[in-house]
Parts: structure tokens; sequence; C-alpha cells
């Protein structure tokens, strides 16, 4: 699993963002979204008095499939969940679970102790803990 701590705030670009910093009233001042991934895995996301705790269910994976990237004010989860082939001969009757990949992206409300996050993979479950910063 690879994690990384940025000192920035996140900020998705997409086609026209050069357009709006020279002010065309045609283009919306909301970020657009590029090409995204296929999925979004289910996700829980709760918050305690002395945490945040993100809880995603992504079966069939291995801890170096996913990269998790903190900035200041979001948390992007990102990994690829590898096709398993049934064997040439298989035709399926119902194919419902996804793969390939996926992106998530949670916002941060306020304050985290950056330097005591975890995250641990476990029965097919990626549990991110974003414990606050202070006291609880």
């Amino acid at each position: 699993m690879r994690f990384r701590r940025l000192s920035i705030r996140y900020r998705e670009l997409g086609p026209g963002a050069v357009l709006r910093l020279y002010g065309d009233p045609w283009i919306l001042p909301l970020p657009i979204p590029m090409a995204r991934p296929e999925w979004r895995p289910p996700v829980d996301y709760c918050e305690s008095n002395g945490e945040l705790t993100v809880k995603i269910e992504v079966a069939g994976m291995t801890d170096d499939q996913f990269e998790i990237l903190l900035y200041q004010d979001v948390l992007v989860i990102q990994g690829d969940r590898p096709w398993r082939s049934s064997g040439a001969e298989a035709r399926f009757h119902l194919a419902e679970i996804r793969y390939g990949p996926f992106r998530l992206e949670l916002p941060i409300p306020g304050d985290i102790d950056r330097e005591r996050v975890t995250a641990r993979y476990e029965q097919g479950f990626l549990t991110v803990h974003l414990p606050k910063a202070g006291p609880s």
C-alpha cells in the first residue's frame, strides 16, 4: 500500500481551466471532471470525537494495489482490482462484480493529525483512521 502525505490543497482541473484564468464568461466556475474510473467501491465514512474513519469494501486485492493520497483537505484512495479470468469456455449468466481502476475522493472536515494516520487492509476491507488534531 502506497501512502503519501501532501502539503497542498486538492483541486480537480479539467478542460477549460486555462480559459477560466482569463475570465471567459461562457465557462462555468465549477471544476470539470476529467476521465473518471469505471467504478466506485462502497464506503462508510464516519466521525467520532477523536477521529474520522473510512472503511471501503474492496475484496480480492492486496496491499500493494492501493494508493492513498492525503491532501490538506481531501483523502484520495485509488486502486485497480484486476480481472481474473474464469477460463476461455466460461459464459457469464450474471456479472455484477466490478473490476479495473477505482477512485474515491473524500473531503476532510477540520484538522487531523497527519503523522498518526493509519491504514489496514483485512478481510476485503480497507480501513483508514484519521485521528483529529488537538484534544478530542
